[in-house]
């Protein structure tokens, strides 16, 4: 129980210190004008005006989720350990494993409030422009939400023991590799099929491309756009899978985040 108190203190006090980030507030009334611009958008394209709405807003949730994790979830540890508050919070009889955990939650809290904000405002404009806004959204902006607690994970991770500048760029290429490994392997695979490289080479790339997709999260697992604006239904169990998926990973990443942690001198 003190254990699960300390990690609620730590994450209301993170979450506290999120929202006042001017950092925060700018990548918000960005996604806010994006979001809103969608409509421009919709009117000038050629597709149906909801279809580039929907997608629209939905990408920009993701990209305001993605650096809203690195540029605020990054600097959470790399403040404390810059201002020696670090040492005066560790004094005390908190774990740094509590520390850890407690600032992922505040900052995942932030992350949330930012997506039921922009959801919100996604919602209010399908309404205006007639479009009917169906639930099926809400499964789209959860799994941006599975998609940003990983990434969350993965900057505390490298914070953690690294600089800002290379925590932001590790974190980057995480999130890239997630993204891009699914279609690396089908790349390789089909090139393979269709005799491209010669066998050395076939059997070097694919043991390459089975490590890095089956080593790096799979983020593209959280991208239902397409399915969501097309009203194409997701598989069976998808929704509850991809959750212990995400689970999975960010147990293992704020595992070795604290470890990682529990191991440095900062005297």
């Amino acid at each position: 129980m003190p254990t699960l108190k300390h990690i609620g203190i730590i994450a209301l006090n993170t979450f506290r210190e999120s929202i006042r980030d001017k950092i925060l507030y700018n990548i918000i009334f960005l996604a806010i004008a994006l979001t809103l611009f969608s409509i421009v958008l919709g009117e000038w394209s050629v597709f149906d005006r909801s279809y580039v709405i929907k997608s629209t807003t939905l990408s920009v949730m993701s990209l305001s989720g993605l650096l809203i994790s690195i540029f605020v979830g990054i600097s959470l540890v790399q403040k404390e350990i810059q201002r020696r508050t670090v040492l005066t919070l560790l004094s005390k009889p908190i774990s740094r494993a509590s520390f850890i955990v407690g600032k992922y939650l505040g900052l995942l809290a932030v992350v949330a409030v930012h997506l039921t904000i922009l959801t919100c405002i996604f919602y209010l404009m399908l309404a205006v422009i007639s479009a009917s806004p169906t639930l099926s959204l809400l499964t789209a902006v959860y799994l941006i939400f599975c998609e940003m607690a990983i990434v969350i994970a993965v900057a505390l991770l490298f914070s953690s023991f690294s600089s800002t500048v290379l925590s932001a760029l590790f974190t980057l290429g995480i999130y890239f590799a997630g993204h891009l490994s699914n279609q690396l392997l089908e790349q390789v695979r089909f090139a393979s099929r269709m005799g491209e490289m010669d066998a050395t080479s076939t059997a070097l790339f694919e043991k390459a491309a089975v490590v890095i997709h089956a080593v790096f999260p799979g983020l593209y697992r959280f991208n239902v756009t397409n399915y969501v604006v097309h009203g194409v239904a997701l598989p069976d169990m998808y929704l509850f899978w991809n959750t212990i998926y995400a689970v999975g990973y960010v147990g293992v990443f704020l595992a070795i985040a604290s470890w990682w942690f529990s191991r440095r001198d900062f005297l």
